[in-house]
């Protein structure tokens, strides 16, 4: 009953399998409890949303018209006061948002085959989220009950499952080399993969996409990243608002090493001691640290860098410029260059540093 019925919108719509217009395809949008709220259309340029139409929703309905373009390219529905978006394929055919507001995870949108291709891989991937959710609640018990033995074997079932989520993924990107669908599903979790495997995966890729294109960009950028290679040189300000460049603290150590941060960010607190206790068992012997912090409150940041009572040097990049030059997609992250500018190690945590700082470092 309900695919007839979203059949019989589908044709109210006035839906066909190629589009009439020959520069434009639309986008119906019948949602419940959205009266009088502004729909946005948005595309994708460059992994950027760029609004190219809008509309106010008038007796749960709106339309919006987007120009034919390339087939690849991803979309997305925005409503005003509502945080995310809805991002689909349209494959240039007249779509359809079918739904209710008060449930946006049941929303359908309709006619894009691309996007049920999509919609299929995340269903059989939703599976397995459903089960690592329900896994949560009865660890979050076990932790509340204080039952070290069931939490223990909770985690256990977790990371099973969390493998057997990547190995469907693994199997499901082999399987479909041709499809830019599996181009772009592999775009979205590219910094979850070595290098090496992730070059593997894209190689095996029998046609072109711009999402293909953005993993070799991606690829390029992270080689660029890896042990070996040359720092990549940034000016920032300190916390007393004096320039400092990267350059200028690598040229004054043996060692020196470049620690992303925030103050929001627990396991960088966690970290922070750490740092600390390397920092002055072997600050005598040429090693320095600069942390540069990712923070949007300079407040936050300063207070975070006096609680934790942090002696090196201290930088802000509001902006991401050298974070986005360092591909920072989680904090905390850290890259060691001896004194030529050459990296030695990267991503070091706990007892790692120091054990690597005294074999850098041994005279």
């Amino acid at each position: 009953m309900k695919k007839n019925l979203l059949f019989l919108l589908a044709l109210a719509f006035g839906l066909t399998a190629c589009n009439e217009s020959a520069d434009s395809f639309k986008v119906n949008v019948s949602l419940a409890n959205a009266n009088a709220k502004t729909v946005y259309l948005q595309k994708f340029v460059n992994n950027e949303p760029v609004t190219i139409d809008s509309a106010v929703v008038n007796n749960d309905q709106a339309v919006l018209t987007a120009p034919i373009d390339d087939p690849q390219i991803l979309y997305a529905l925005r409503v005003k006061g509502r945080k995310g978006s809805m991002p689909f394929f349209a494959d240039n055919k007249d779509v359809v948002f079918v739904g209710d507001m008060n449930n946006p995870q049941a929303i359908e949108i309709m006619a894009s085959e691309t996007q049920a291709e999509l919609d299929a891989f995340n269903e059989q991937l939703g599976q397995f989220d459903e089960q690592i959710q329900e896994l949560y609640i009865y660890l979050q018990q076990a932790f509340n009950e204080n039952d070290s033995v069931k939490v223990d074997s909770l985690n256990v079932v977790g990371t099973a499952l969390m493998k057997q989520q990547d190995s469907f993924r693994d199997e499901y990107i082999k399987a479909h080399p041709e499809s830019f669908v599996t181009h772009y599903i592999l775009d979205g979790v590219k910094q979850d993969y070595p290098i090496d495997q992730l070059k593997e995966m894209v190689g095996s890729f029998t046609t072109e996409s711009i999402y293909r294109n953005h993993l070799t960009e991606y690829i390029t950028a992270q080689e660029r990243l890896e042990v070996g290679q040359p720092f990549i040189d940034f000016t920032l300000k300190t916390k007393e608002g004096e320039n400092v460049s990267l350059a200028e603290v690598i040229a004054q150590n043996k060692i020196t090493m470049v620690d992303f941060w925030a103050s929001w960010c627990g396991p960088c607190r966690h970290e922070n001691p750490v740092v600390k206790a390397a920092y002055e068992q072997f600050h005598e012997l040429g090693f320095d640290v600069i942390s540069v912090s990712v923070d949007q409150d300079e407040a936050a940041w300063l207070n975070a860098v006096e609680e934790d009572q942090l002696p090196w040097t201290q930088v802000r990049d509001s902006e991401h410029k050298a974070s986005d030059d360092y591909m920072i997609y989680y904090i905390p992250a850290n890259f060691l260059y001896d004194q030529h500018g050459t990296m030695v190690a990267k991503g070091l945590r706990g007892e790692e540093l120091a054990a690597k700082l005294a074999e850098l470092l041994k005279e």
